[in-house]
């Protein structure tokens, strides 16, 4: 046989393979009855991402609005071999976050114990009984009650951001500002004096140490860090053998380094500052087998890395939305005055009460929710193989398989949300509010495993609005985006292009 016929048999040989391995993934959800969307076999659904054709957000804009299976409850598809389920049903999601939340309890994602104890100690990471414990003791951080210390320290760094916005745009003048890296310096500076009881200095030296530090989390100009990010989500049984990490080494150094100086020192010095790192000492001293070294700077670890991200991410796209709609911006500018007149104390529960800004806020969570999706892994509580999907479909979920809940799909979907692409705080008055079901705002999950900082992001941003709105003008010029276009090498949603709006000072 020549080089020829045996090139030629050899492209047969791999045709076929090919093919009969499409059929196969094909057959295990037609089989039993479940609509599919198809993809590349041993790619799956994800090849668009992965050739940087599209953003995480739209894959499952796409995955949710396909139009073969979106009148479904659930359809299946695969990201690389792994077959995962969509929940689209309202009703089925509120029963796996919530009421049957004990079957769906832990999330897919893993890296490295071995190489990265940091970051498989997260809460966003850990699993079980011992995430379970972990929630229970670090719950009391953010209560409502608590975060009324954290109240003034917010106030502080807010008054930094003034100092900044002033030099950056003298009186009677006006100036382009990058929302993203402006939000970042913010949020970044919050995180700082809240969990770890540091100054920052991020408004006056954008060369900050720790600044740098919480950028280099997610990084997508970082192409290995994307990758392993991503892979960490979506391939985590390869978690041990790549020695994939949430956090890079230079992060991990520099998280140890900082969280344990400040709680050495705390400690010495007795000082309480009713922050994060009081309540990882007390945590220290009083669960030690549960709140070892690793444990403790993860959990400050993690506020650091979501509550970044995040926030900055909101932030900005407020600022975008109330630069495009002039109306929405005098309304809340007007609202945020009156109060300032008012005479009340600038404190949490008056702040809270604060109508018109908690509706820009939940629209903006609402058409932007940081993570565009959810996802659970089916781990039934009584031991079965399987968690039945009736009365919504006949399927049974297999233990170990990965649900997802496409968030920004649903936030988008007319049939929950009239007209969902417009900006429009008003859906959320308090007239309006009892015809949307809470159950689909899912910016900050549900159930169980919401986000636990929720209410100290909500604070971050309102904030951080109240600062501004007040003594600065915002519009749009030549270098804002007429449109959003989300960042292809991110799960978080950030725009692709630099969100550039200007500052007038009033």
């Amino acid at each position: 046989m020549g080089a020829f016929e045996v090139i030629l048999c050899t492209c047969l040989v791999l045709l076929c393979l090919w093919k009969g391995l499409k059929t196969f993934l094909r057959y295990f959800w037609i089989s039993r009855k479940v609509s599919y969307i198809a993809g590349p076999p041993l790619i799956g659904v994800i090849k668009n991402v992965l050739l940087n054709k599209t953003s995480f957000a739209q894959l499952f804009l796409d995955l949710y609005n396909h139009p073969k299976t979106r009148k479904d409850a659930v359809t299946g598809f695969y990201f690389f071999h792994k077959p995962c389920l969509l929940i689209r049903d309202p009703e089925l999601i509120k029963r796996i976050l919530v009421k049957d939340f004990n079957q769906f309890m832990d999330r897919r994602m893993a890296s490295d114990p071995e190489s990265d104890p940091i970051g498989m100690n997260t809460l966003v990471n850990v699993k079980g009984d011992t995430w379970r414990n972990i929630r229970n003791h670090i719950t009391p951080v953010f209560t409502a009650h608590k975060l009324k210390n954290f109240f003034p320290l917010v106030v502080d760094v807010c008054e930094d951001l003034e100092v900044k916005l002033a030099k950056e745009i003298p009186s009677g003048t006006s100036g382009e500002i990058n929302l993203k890296e402006f939000a970042g310096l913010y949020t970044v500076e919050t995180i700082a004096s809240c969990a770890f009881g540091v100054k920052a200095n991020c408004f006056l030296n954008p060369d900050s140490d720790f600044l740098k530090k919480a950028q280099r989390v997610v990084d997508p100009s970082d192409f290995k860090r994307v990758i392993e990010l991503g892979a960490c989500f979506f391939f985590p049984e390869f978690a041990s053998v790549f020695k994939l990490r949430f956090y890079s080494k230079e992060t991990d150094e520099f998280l140890r380094t900082a969280i344990l100086e400040v709680m050495e020192e705390r400690e010495k010095s007795g000082s309480k500052r009713n922050d994060l790192i009081d309540a990882l000492i007390t945590m220290k001293n009083t669960q030690k087998e549960i709140f070892h070294t690793d444990c403790l700077i993860a959990q400050a670890a993690v506020f650091l890395a979501a509550g970044y991200e995040t926030s900055s991410s909101v932030l900005s796209f407020a600022l975008y939305e109330l630069a495009r709609h002039q109306d929405m911006q005098e309304k809340l500018r007007n609202e945020l005055m009156d109060f300032a007149k008012s005479g009340k104390e600038m404190n949490y529960e008056n702040f809270a009460n604060l109508e018109y800004l908690h509706m820009v806020f939940q629209e903006t969570l609402r058409l932007y929710p940081s993570i565009p999706f959810l996802e659970r892994t089916c781990q039934p509580a009584d031991g079965s193989e399987s968690y039945s999907l009736a009365p919504f479909h006949d399927f049974s979920v297999p233990k170990g398989m990965p649900i997802y809940i496409p968030a920004i799909a649903i936030q988008r979907d007319p049939n929950f949300f009239p007209d969902p692409l417009s900006f429009r705080p008003d859906r959320f008055a308090v007239d309006a509010e009892p015809r949307i079901d809470h159950n689909l705002l899912l910016g900050f999950g549900q159930g169980p495993r919401n986000c636990l900082g929720s209410r100290f992001g909500t604070l971050q941003v309102k904030m951080a609005l109240a600062t501004i709105l007040p003594k600065y003008r915002l519009s749009f010029c030549k270098k804002t985006p007429q449109k959003i276009v989300f960042n292809k090498k991110t799960v978080p949603m950030f725009s692709e292009e630099p969100l550039i709006i200007t500052f007038r000072e009033i």
